[in-house]
């Protein structure tokens, strides 16, 4: 019975998917017919765009909502929407004398369905919260109506298809949060033109390369872990040194040397690269990282001995580098690195190493790092 019913799941899903971005190609959807909705006809709405909320919130719980174990959408019933559960009204900016809904946050609330295009009717909406649900296909083109949308978080989802091109068409938009769904392919660069704050698109399934303008985004939190990207990190990664306060890379087959550019990252406090195939020595340069706590280079190919200015870094209190080939480490790295957080490098005196055959066989055969990284790591 239970697979009978997700398999029922994944084909609504499915011709959910078709509906949604067949009916959302044309940007320009005529909801004057209000769809199967109907508004009766003795119903006062205080404005016209309260009227299309309405519309808007009916299509989705009677056409696009499948399952509702917690029963938050129950009390959506009638013309007052302001009184729907996770619906949230407020005084438009510009004239504090008119309502309208300004948020929905359905989050944690096990739902199963898709988005409608119909969703595009709630163009003074501020933020969108639905993470932890089970919101399926892929997202309508109308949303780039949402030009007031300030926060997106679809995390924890079952969305699909490529990236969702119509966030970049979201003019106030500053939080994004996609992480936990299946999004594939590639991410445009123009995302990181964009002026968003933070950035969260964790285990998906995206594949590129990180693009030459990365660091032109002004961005201080981005989690792009659990991805396969590959390349390198660009240098245009010290443009953030301004904004950037926490980055993760955490397995994204980042498999070149660290650019000495990271050392510009004068706010960074979070810096992950862990679980990648990064090479060379790590850069002394990472000693201008002085507001970082968190370090963690642990399970990569890096090599030499740990610049003494890193373990020195006034605020670091967690330094992880195990799972590399380094060969030396600096007595004052003691106070920053856990236990074990050194552990099977090729370090003489070290407790829980690589054996002295693993390290011989390693540097017969280091890995081959492209040309240009050549030519950062030579010496002046």
């Amino acid at each position: 019975m239970r697979g009978a019913v997700f398999l029922l799941v994944v084909v609504v899903c499915a011709a959910a998917a078709v509906v949604v971005a067949g009916g959302a190609a044309a940007v320009a959807v005529d909801f004057s017919g209000d769809g199967a909705v109907a508004v009766e006809a003795g119903w006062r709405f205080p404005s016209s765009r309260m009227r299309d909320a309405y519309v808007a919130l009916q299509t989705w719980k009677q056409e696009a909502i499948f399952s509702d174990p917690n029963n938050l959408t129950a009390d959506w019933v009638g013309p007052e929407v302001c009184n729907y559960t996770g619906v949230f009204c407020a005084p438009l900016p510009w004239d504090r004398r008119v309502l309208a809904v300004a948020g929905v946050d359905l989050n944690h609330g096990d739902i199963a369905g898709y988005l409608p295009p119909e969703l595009g009717l709630l163009g003074d909406l501020a933020l969108l919260h639905l993470n932890s649900n089970r919101f399926c296909g892929v997202l309508p083109a109308t949303l780039r109506r949402l030009r007031l949308l300030h926060e997106l978080d679809l995390s924890n989802n079952r969305f699909v298809g490529a990236f969702p091109d119509v966030v970049l068409h979201m003019p106030a938009l500053r939080f994004l949060d996609l992480r936990f769904n299946d999004f594939e392919g590639a991410v445009p660069r123009q995302l990181f033109d964009r002026p968003l704050d933070a950035i969260f698109l964790n285990h998906n399934r995206f594949r590129f390369d990180i693009p030459d303008n990365f660091g032109n985004s002004p961005v201080s939190v981005i989690v792009l872990a659990h991805n396969s990207f590959g390349g390198c990190l660009p240098a245009s990664l010290g443009n953030m040194s301004g904004t950037l306060n926490e980055i993760l890379l955490i397995n994204t087959g980042l498999n070149s040397c660290l650019p000495p550019e990271i050392g510009m990252l004068r706010e960074v406090t979070v810096f992950d690269v862990s679980f990648n195939q990064l090479a060379g020595p790590l850069p002394s340069a990472v000693a201008g990282m002085r507001k970082v706590e968190q370090l963690d280079v642990a399970h990569n190919l890096l090599t030499g001995t740990i610049p003494q200015a890193v373990c020195e870094l006034p605020r670091l209190k967690n330094f992880t580098f195990a799972y590399n080939f380094f060969t030396g480490e600096p007595p004052s790295c003691a106070r920053s690195v856990p236990r074990d957080g050194d552990r099977r490098n090729c370090l003489p005196n070290r407790p829980a190493q690589r054996t002295l055959q693993q390290c011989a066989a390693f540097f017969a055969r280091p890995p081959a790092l492209p040309f240009e990284d050549y030519i950062l790591l030579r010496p002046n």
